[in-house]
C-alpha cells in the first residue's frame, strides 16, 4: 500500500503538472485572440492581394470567418479546455491524455499524408485541369512549366456554344491561318484573358486586332501563366520575326498573387531564371484557404514584375516594335488594386493603357472577359498604340474607351 507521503508527492506532481498545462492552454489561447485582434482590415489590406476569382466581398467575409474562427478557439481553449485538462490532470489522467493527444497527432498525420496521396492519384488531377484535359491542352515544359500542345485544334463546349482553339506549330493561337513571322504582326504575351479563354478567336482581343488593324496577331499567351511565365516566349520568339509592329502585354493587378508562386518556372527582379519547387497538393489548397502573404513576398513580387515588365518593354522597342501594356479593369477599381498598378506600373513609367470594364461583362459563372469587354480592349489598345506612334496603321474604328499613358 502506498504510504501517504508517496501520494501526497503524487497530488503534488499532478498539481504542477496541472499548472503547466493550464498556463500552456491559457497563453495558447491567448495567442490566438491576439492574432484575431491584430489581423484588422488594415492587415488585410497589407497581406491579402486582390483576386481575379475572389470579389473583395468575398475575401473580406472569408477574413472575418477566419478570424472569427480564431477568436472562438482561442477563447474555447481559455474557458473550457485549459480547466479540462486541469480537473484530468489533478485526477491522474495524464498520462493517458498524453497517449491519446500523440495518437489523435498521428491520425492527423496520416490522413494528411493518405489526403496528398489521393491528390496525387490521377483520377484526382482535376485540382489541376490543364492536367486533366481541359481545352486549351497543354504539356509541360522545363523551361516555362508548360505551354500548349503545338500544331491542333481542340474543341470545347462552354454556354452552349462551340469554342475553337487553333494552335500553330509554335504554340501560338490564331485564326484563319498560322502566325508567318516573315510578315507584319502584333505581338501579344501573357495568360488566359489575353489568350481569350472560353472565345472564338474573332470575339478575342487579338482577333479583334486583326480584323480592325489588318496586322495578323501572333499570340503568344498560354493560360495559368503568371507575368514573367509569359515573358519566357516573347524574348524567345520575337527576334524570329522580320518586322513586329507592336508587343502588347497584359497586366492584371487581381493577377499578382501567381507571380508569388515558386512552385512554377520563375524569375526574380534581376530576370534570372528559377526551377519550380517541389511542392505538396495540400500546400496548395491551404494557399487558396488562408490567402495570406507576408509584406517581403509581396515587395518582391512587385518589384519582379516591374523588372519583367520594363524589359519587356525594352525588347519590344529594340526591335523598334511600339510597346504597350494592357490593364483590364472591372470597375469600381478597387484602392488596393490601383497601389498595384501604380507600384508597377507607374513607378517605372511604363506604358499602359488602363480600360475600365462593366462588371458585368465576364462569361457566365466565370470571371474571364466576354466578347463585349474583348471587344472594347481591342479598340482600347488599338487607340493606345496609335497615340503613342501615330500612322503605325490604318484602324477601322478605334475609339476605345481608355485612360492611361
Amino acid at each position: 500500500m502506498a504510504s501517504t507521503a508517496s501520494i501526497g508527492r503524487t497530488a503534488r506532481r499532478h498539481r504542477v503538472a496541472a499548472v503547466i498545462v493550464e498556463t500552456l492552454a491559457a497563453c495558447a489561447g491567448a495567442a490566438l485572440i491576439l492574432l484575431a485582434w491584430l489581423c484588422d482590415r488594415d492587415w488585410l489590406d497589407r497581406h491579402v492581394l486582390p483576386h481575379m476569382f475572389l470579389t473583395r466581398f468575398e475575401q473580406t467575409l472569408w477574413w472575418a470567418i477566419e478570424r472569427g474562427l480564431l477568436a472562438a478557439l482561442g477563447l474555447a481553449l481559455v474557458f473550457v479546455v485549459r480547466p479540462w485538462l486541469g480537473r484530468a490532470i489533478r485526477q491522474g489522467r495524464g498520462r493517458a491524455l498524453a497517449i491519446d493527444g500523440g495518437l489523435a497527432l498521428l491520425a492527423v498525420l496520416a490522413s494528411g499524408l493518405t489526403s496528398e496521396l489521393i491528390l496525387r492519384n490521377i483520377h484526382w488531377r482535376k485540382v489541376d485541369l490543364w492536367a486533366a484535359g481541359e481545352e486549351p491542352l497543354r504539356q509541360a515544359d522545363a523551361h516555362r512549366g508548360w505551354r500548349n500542345v503545338p500544331s491542333r485544334t481542340g474543341v470545347a463546349t462552354f454556354d452552349d456554344r462551340r469554342i475553337e482553339y487553333r494552335i500553330d506549330a509554335m504554340g501560338r493561337r490564331y485564326g484563319r491561318r498560322p502566325v508567318d513571322p516573315a510578315r507584319p504582326a502584333i505581338l501579344y504575351t501573357g495568360e488566359s484573358i489575353m489568350f481569350g479563354f472560353r472565345l472564338n478567336w474573332p470575339e478575342t482581343i487579338a482577333g479583334r486586332i486583326e480584323d480592325l488593324t489588318g496586322v495578323q496577331s501572333a499570340n503568344l499567351a498560354v493560360n495559368g501563366y503568371s507575368t514573367d511565365q509569359a515573358y519566357m516566349p516573347l524574348a524567345a520568339q520575337l527576334p524570329r520575326f522580320a518586322r513586329p509592329v507592336a508587343v502588347v502585354s497584359i497586366f492584371v493587378p487581381s493577377l499578382l498573387e501567381r507571380n508569388l508562386d515558386d512552385d512554377r518556372p520563375s524569375l526574380d527582379s534581376a530576370l534570372a531564371w528559377h526551377p519550380a519547387r517541389p511542392f505538396w497538393k495540400l500546400e496548395r489548397l491551404a494557399k487558396n484557404v488562408i490567402l495570406y502573404h507576408g509584406t517581403a513576398r509581396i515587395d518582391g513580387a512587385i518589384a519582379m514584375t516591374r523588372a519583367v515588365l520594363s524589359a519587356t518593354v525594352a525588347t519590344a522597342r529594340a526591335r523598334h516594335a511600339v510597346p504597350l501594356i494592357l490593364v483590364p479593369c472591372f470597375m469600381p477599381e478597387q484602392p488596393s488594386e490601383r497601389a498595384i498598378r501604380q507600384r508597377v506600373l507607374d513607378a517605372a513609367s511604363l506604358p499602359y493603357v488602363l480600360v475600365p470594364l462593366d462588371p458585368h461583362w465576364h462569361l457566365p459563372g466565370d470571371r474571364h472577359p466576354d466578347a463585349r469587354a474583348n471587344q472594347v480592349m481591342a479598340r482600347a489598345v488599338i487607340a493606345g498604340l496609335l497615340r503613342r506612334q501615330p500612322g503605325l496603321f490604318q484602324p477601322n474604328g478605334s475609339d476605345g474607351r481608355a485612360i492611361g499613358r
